[in-house]
Formats: C-alpha cells, sequence, structure tokens
C-alpha cells in the first residue's frame, strides 16, 4: 500500500486510480481500498483532480526534524564542519536504490547541493551515494547493478560489473569516497559512511563546494576531518 506514495513526483504532483493501475498493475479495487486507507491516516488528501500527499505528512516531517535520533546526533557535528572549512555539510539517509539529503548546513560558498534537501540521488552519482553503496552487502550491491545496468544512471558510465566492484572495494579500503563534477558541475564532495550499532550502513555524512574552495586544503586534512566526525557520529548512534 505505502508504494503508493512513491508515485508522487514533480511531475506528477496528483494521483488517482488509473496511475496506480496502470503505473503498479494494481486491481481497481485495491487501489481505491488503498486510497481510502490512506486517506483516513491523512497521508493523503482527496481533490478535485485526484489525491494529493496529505497533512500528516508535514506532521511527520516536523517531527523528523526536531527528534530524529540521527539529526540530533549529528547536528553539532555538521556545525563544526562547516566551521572549520567554509564547506557545505550534509547527512544524507540510504532509503532503497538512492539515497535522500535529510540535513543540509550550508557554508560561505555558494552553489547548488547536491539533489537538495529531501530529493533523492541515485546510488550511482555523487561522493554522498557511492559511499554507501560502497558499504551494501556484496548481494546487494550486484541486485542494484543488474538492476540499473541498462538505465541511463549506470549505462552511460561504460563500467562492467568486475571493473565496479573493484571501484566500491577501494572505497572500502581508503574509507571514504571523493567526487567531482558529478551533479554539479565545478563542484566536489568528500562523503564517509553513516552505520548503526551493528555496522549496517544508515547513509553518509558529506561535505562538499566549489572546486576552488576544495584546492584551499590538503586532501588529506578535508578526509581526516570528516572521517574522524563519522567515526564520533557512528559511536554516538550506537549508544543513542
Amino acid at each position: 500500500m505505502l508504494n503508493v506514495l512513491e508515485l508522487f513526483r514533480p511531475d506528477q504532483p496528483v494521483i488517482g486510480v488509473d496511475i496506480i493501475c496502470r503505473e503498479l498493475a494494481y486491481t481497481p479495487a485495491s487501489a481505491y481500498r488503498y486510497l481510502r486507507e490512506l486517506g483516513d491516516a491523512g497521508l493523503l488528501v482527496r481533490l478535485p483532480r485526484g489525491y494529493a500527499l496529505g497533512p500528516r505528512i508535514i506532521a511527520l516531517e516536523a517531527q523528523m526534524t526536531e527528534y530524529d535520533p540521527l539529526l540530533v546526533c549529528s547536528r553539532d557535528l555538521v556545525d563544526k564542519l562547516v566551521a572549520a572549512t567554509g564547506l557545505d555539510a550534509l547527512i544524507s539517509e540510504w532509503h532503497g536504490d538512492s539515497v535522500v539529503n535529510v540535513l543540509i548546513k550550508r557554508g560561505s560558498d555558494t552553489g547548488p547541493v547536491g539533489g537538495g534537501r529531501g530529493k533523492p540521488i541515485d546510488l550511482f552519482h555523487s561522493a554522498t551515494s557511492r559511499v554507501v553503496l560502497a558499504y551494501l552487502l556484496p548481494r546487494q550491491i550486484r541486485r542494484i547493478f543488474d538492476a540499473h545496468a541498462n538505465k541511463p544512471e549506470l549505462k552511460h558510465l561504460g563500467l562492467e560489473w568486475k571493473e565496479f566492484s573493484k571501484s566500491l572495494l577501494a572505497i572500502r579500503k581508503l574509507g571514504y569516497c571523493l567526487s567531482e563534477s558529478e551533479l554539479h558541475s565545478g563542484r566536489m564532495g568528500v562523503a564517509a559512511p553513516i552505520f548503526d550499532e551493528k555496522r549496517r550502513v544508515l547513509g553518509s555524512i558529506t561535505m562538499v563546494g566549489r572546486r576552488e574552495r576544495f584546492s584551499a586544503f590538503q586532501e588529506s586534512f578535508l578526509c581526516d576531518l570528516l572521517t574522524s566526525a563519522a567515526t564520533e557520529l557512528n559511536g554516538r548512534i550506537a549508544q543513542h
């Protein structure tokens, strides 16, 4: 039923039974039932042209912003990274075949920040995403690779499985991932993984900014600064 919520996109802010049946292959009876149940829960609201996201979404977003354990544990660390470098700092969470930025702290740099807060980024572009992909289980990585092998986000990279898996292993050996001009031209990023108490990857912590700003620091300084913050954050999560 919750798959219905995945149908909302910038080009599709309102959905109806026809869209649900076409994109999810549900029967009309199931589509009507799910719309009714999601509406009763406040997750959808009925409009003349169909259904839009409901007020419960905003309430849950406010709850997460104030009290989500990952955000509570990371805010001061993100502030310190920004103060020390002037770069932007992000906290991102893994969801399915993408990551989502859940916290963005702007530095003195100007320019776009990844996909923006709340916008999914596929697992193949940017340090923020690839460092998460590198720490998934081998079978998860292979499933994701096979599912996207013929899609634009991976096909244009021209990577075969052996080469691709080696690149992820290299990230794991380093403990961080660097990227340049993958989401926005002239911008660089460095990301480290975030884990739960059982060392399962949850997401990533990233610093991002203009190439010129990055070049003002030694690469080793930025990477050590970020991985130290990630280590502290992982410890806090384990104890929370």
